[in-house]
């Protein structure tokens, strides 16, 4: 999406300064996967205008893979506004009803050819964003999908992301992620996220709910304490060192993508919570989803 962000404001201010960039959390993970040198391929919807254009381009400048992103006549992409705090807490406003990304798989024969290129790919990242922008009957298709996919051997990835305003109401949003978790691989949540939702009082509460639907291996984002991973039925944690937090925007997109490409180089569960730390770290000491590239940690 198109992403809008505001700093701090006084009431006093008469104009508002704002920046234009780009964001999304799986796009956000994508971008920071292929500047630490991982191979990306992005699949997503845009519409046929300017701004779709820019977006591609932008992309295509970070080495993602757009080949697969579709493109929607007179269609035009969806758009959020970040609202910071002196804390550097964030708030969103999204536009984003009816984007082409929603409507990505409404149509059976374009969702086939999706769900085939999807299947010449080892590895599927997806978040809760990516599941409740769509249709309940299209939800239930792509993990059905999902189940199918894993029995070929290929992984799925997922961070429930929840987001409370794009579910009508909390019933739907557990029914979803309990499907959804019985056909993930690696979860890669957020323990305030779960505990919201599910109403867990303890970070070994979640990981024993996530685990029994069939996950095999967890890494439990705590924010600033840092995390708590499973790996072959083995429970640890990984601390984090304290920064000053400028925008928590991307905070759990940046860990997951530092996790995941230690993971996928043959790094240990454990290894790939520290490169997931490392460069959340970084990120938060800057403003907006996407860093300036000279920005990124020496090394992973």
């Amino acid at each position: 999406m198109l992403e809008l962000s505001l700093p701090p404001l006084s009431s006093l201010q008469s104009a508002i300064p704002a920046n234009f960039a780009f964001g999304g959390d799986t796009l956000n993970m994508s971008v920071y996967m292929s500047r630490l040198g991982t191979k990306v391929d992005y699949v997503t919807a845009l519409g046929d205008d300017k701004s779709s254009d820019w977006l591609l381009q932008r992309w295509a400048a970070e080495g993602v893979e757009c080949s697969h992103v579709i493109r929607c006549k007179d269609q035009v992409p969806g758009m959020y506004m970040i609202e910071l705090d002196q804390y550097g807490e964030r708030s969103f406003k999204y536009w984003r009803a009816n984007s082409p990304a929603s409507k990505m798989f409404d149509d059976a024969t374009q969702a086939k050819r999706i769900f085939d290129t999807l299947n010449s790919f080892d590895t599927i990242f997806l978040s809760g964003i990516s599941l409740a922008i769509l249709k309940p009957d299209v939800r239930a298709t792509l993990i059905e999908f999902l189940g199918e996919y894993r029995k070929g051997d290929g992984k799925v990835v997922f961070d429930c992301n929840h987001r409370p305003n794009l579910w009508n109401g909390p019933d739907e949003a557990m029914s979803c992620y309990t499907q959804m978790y019985q056909v993930t691989d690696i979860a890669l949540p957020t323990f305030d996220d779960e505990r919201a939702l599910f109403g867990y009082q303890t970070p070994e509460q979640a990981l024993e709910v996530i685990l029994a639907s069939g996950v095999s291996e967890v890494a439990l984002k705590m924010g600033e304490k840092g995390c708590y991973y499973v790996d072959q039925g083995k429970v640890g944690f990984v601390p984090v060192k304290p920064v000053k937090v400028i925008d928590t925007t991307s905070a759990g997109d940046s860990f997951n993508a530092g996790y995941m490409s230690r993971r996928l180089v043959g790094g240990s569960v454990e290894e790939a919570c520290r490169a997931g730390h490392r460069l959340a770290s970084t990120v938060v000491q800057h403003r907006g989803a996407i860093i300036p590239i000279e920005a990124m940690p020496a090394s992973q």
